[in-house]
């Protein structure tokens, strides 16, 4: 790591920032199934998750998070861009993407929204070696574009266990805190309802992980 990032040693712990996404689905399957005696409690593949956001955490080193990135289903500009967004719980920055998964436009308004307004200080971004964290295109918006004086070095391969705690410390508390905002939650049916309840029940701070 040294060797890719030179002279960073000294960085103070608020210098250091780890992003990780995770997809959240709305009904999440119990960890325990019931069945009757000789009966099969396989779950049928549709039953296990349904309609999902992604959620993209950030923290730094000293414990301090930024704003969390949630990115819904839905076509940019569209109905629910255009009408439902502006509903959601101020907080966390949205983006409409067709899957909902993350892309290099996606991560792009991460960078421009997300980090280059936290920044205050030269940063180390940690994120996981995936395409749209290592195309040219985000080394030449945080440099170019925002002047931003994060460095974002992409983690090598199987290093998530020791670098990158959001992975293997916070990610899975995150997931169980919705699931229970969830089941205590009135019974919703429509897909609106659903991404509605997505963004209530999703914690506007990890500062309790």
């Amino acid at each position: 790591m040294s060797a890719e990032v030179p002279q960073v040693g000294h960085l103070p712990k608020r210098a250091w920032i780890d992003v990780d996404e995770t997809p959240v689905y709305y009904d999440m399957p119990q960890g325990r199934t019931l069945a009757k005696i000789g009966g099969s409690s396989r779950v049928q593949e549709t039953q296990k998750h349904s309609d999902k956001i992604t959620v993209a955490l950030s923290i730094r080193a000293d414990g301090k998070t930024m704003p969390l990135l949630i990115i819904i289903k839905g076509t940019p500009g569209g109905e629910i861009d255009v009408d439902e967004l502006p509903t959601y719980p101020p907080g966390p920055v949205y983006a409409m993407q067709k899957t909902a998964c993350m892309d290099q436009r996606v991560w792009s308004l991460y960078l421009r929204e997300v980090l280059q307004p936290e920044v205050d200080c030269p940063s180390v971004v940690l994120a996981d070696k995936f395409t749209c964290n290592v195309l040219k295109k985000s080394y030449n918006i945080l440099e170019d574009e925002l002047f931003c004086s994060a460095y974002l070095q992409p983690l090598p391969a199987n290093t998530t266990s020791v670098l990158q705690p959001l992975d293997m410390g916070v990610m899975g508390r995150f997931k169980q805190i919705c699931h229970r905002k969830w089941i205590t939650e009135v019974k919703v049916v429509t897909a609106t309802e659903k991404r509605l309840a997505h963004n209530i029940c999703i914690p506007l701070s990890t500062s309790n992980f």
